[in-house]
């Protein structure tokens, strides 16, 4: 039995929501505003009802348009990733595995998992992408990964919780909230830079934790923002698996806080119910696990 409906009108959705309209839909796939506007009518007449109204000059989402979204972009990054598969193909070495893995996630506990699971699938590639925020979740949407781990993932997959990161407030030794000898309240804070890590989301980007201070300097990784705090440049609210060292050494120092003096993060573990029975996906789970 073959769909109904093509993937170049499924785009054609999809493109109508992410770019804001049928023109626009239009300009970003390269065709014209009608073919778009066509595509949808027909996908509209296949299923019998309705997956946008018109309010004003905007199209917006009906309910069943907003719960057949998630679906659609998973198919297209799916689609995709099909495609990339065939044009890198070689004999014996088909297969790849990709994740997408909070930044906040220890480090030391994906490498061992990953060098497990290679030592059963050895021919297998990699792809290893390192997100913050909304990013894996857009990524298991899209269909462009088949596991991913952060503290928030899609409605509808299949997640448990892996473990939990402790974030603790942190500054360079030299730095002024350092050497403040009482509980700081988090109003001291504010005449004093924060360093925080952007989401690598791009569709509803979001912000995490305390941003109370305008003295902001916003960075793409963990590894830049730690670098920053070292250098007495900002404070930060970072991992204590990766400030340990720092800590010990005297490098840093824990801001002695008043409210927020550690926060605790939930790290979950997600796939798509479609990988239930994928083997390599299983195993990786089970390790990580």
């Amino acid at each position: 039995m073959f769909s109904r409906i093509s993937l170049d009108q499924w785009q054609a959705f999809v493109s109508t929501v992410e770019c804001g309209g049928f023109q626009q839909a239009g300009e970003h796939m390269f065709k014209s505003q009608s073919a778009v506007s066509h595509s949808v009518s027909r996908m509209e007449q296949l299923l019998d009802q309705e997956l946008f109204i018109i309010e004003g000059r905007k199209a917006v989402l009906t309910p069943l348009g907003r719960a057949l979204l998630p679906q659609a972009k998973h198919l297209l990054g799916a689609a995709q990733k099909l495609e990339h598969l065939a044009d890198q193909y070689r004999p014996g070495l088909f297969s790849e595995q990709a994740l997408a893995v909070d930044v906040l996630f220890p480090m030391e506990v994906l490498q061992q998992a990953l060098l497990d699971f290679a030592e059963q699938y050895k021919e297998h590639r990699i792809r290893l992408y390192e997100t913050a925020l909304s990013g894996a979740r857009e990524l298991l949407e899209d269909g462009k990964v088949e596991l991913g781990i952060a503290s928030s993932l899609p409605s509808g997959y299949l997640q448990e919780l892996l473990l939990t990161v402790s974030l603790v407030c942190v500054v360079g030794a030299g730095h002024p909230l350092g050497q403040v000898r009482r509980e700081l309240s988090l109003d001291d804070m504010k005449h004093h830079r924060q360093v925080v890590i952007r989401d690598s989301g791009t569709r509803n980007p979001q912000n995490s934790g305390w941003l109370g201070t305008s003295q902001r300097w916003t960075v793409s990784s963990l590894a830049v923002a730690e670098s920053f705090v070292e250098r007495g440049l900002g404070f930060a609210w970072l991992p204590m698996h990766r400030v340990r060292q720092g800590l010990a050494a005297g490098r840093l120092r824990r801001v002695d806080l008043r409210h927020q003096r550690e926060r605790e993060v939930p790290m979950y573990m997600g796939y798509p119910e479609a990988y239930r029975r994928s083997e390599e996906v299983q195993l990786l789970a089970r390790i990580l696990r």
